[in-house]
């Protein structure tokens, strides 16, 4: 009767050690939601389309290398093609702007090119702790139903 006794407190020891163990990563703290958690390189992948303003219209799609600084600043260099014709190229002079991450990790960003192109402002969604950034441009040239695109941002390199 002891032995056995022993033995299932030993194995209810074991469950509950093990039921503790299995939560652990689930209960890690996430990153806080600011514009430190963006800090680095992103590559984007840009799709959707161009519904109106100057040059073709059409789909468009594209990809992107932005630069976020964590103080709420941005450099992107970029190359987008719309109906197959390239309207932006890696050579042009980079684009700065602005960006905003907010305590529930949504927010925005304004990019002001140097080609020619007018300001993009699009509201983007940060995920799985700052490695994907998720957009969808809200504004062209002050100007919504210009370009209806989104894009998906991965981290390049995680900076310290």
């Amino acid at each position: 009767m002891n032995r056995k006794l022993v033995v299932n407190v030993a194995a209810l020891a074991l469950l509950v050690l093990g039921a503790l163990g299995s939560g652990y990563g689930e209960n890690a703290p996430a990153a806080a939601c600011n514009n430190k958690l963006i800090t680095g390189s992103y590559g984007f992948t840009i799709q959707g389309n161009k519904l109106g303003g100057d040059g073709p219209t059409g789909p468009q799609v594209g990809v992107a290398m932005t630069e976020f600084d964590g103080k709420g600043g941005l450099t992107q260099i970029d190359t987008v093609t719309v109906s197959g014709e390239v309207v932006a190229d890696f050579t042009h002079t980079p684009a700065t702007g602005t960006y905003t991450v907010n305590s529930d990790c949504t927010g925005t960003f304004t990019i002001n090119f140097t080609d020619g192109r007018p300001p993009v402002v699009a509201n983007l969604v940060v995920v799985e702790n700052g490695l994907e950034v998720d957009t969808v441009v809200v504004s062209a040239g002050g100007s919504q139903g210009i370009i209806a695109t989104s894009s998906i941002g991965k981290r390049r390199f995680f900076k310290h």
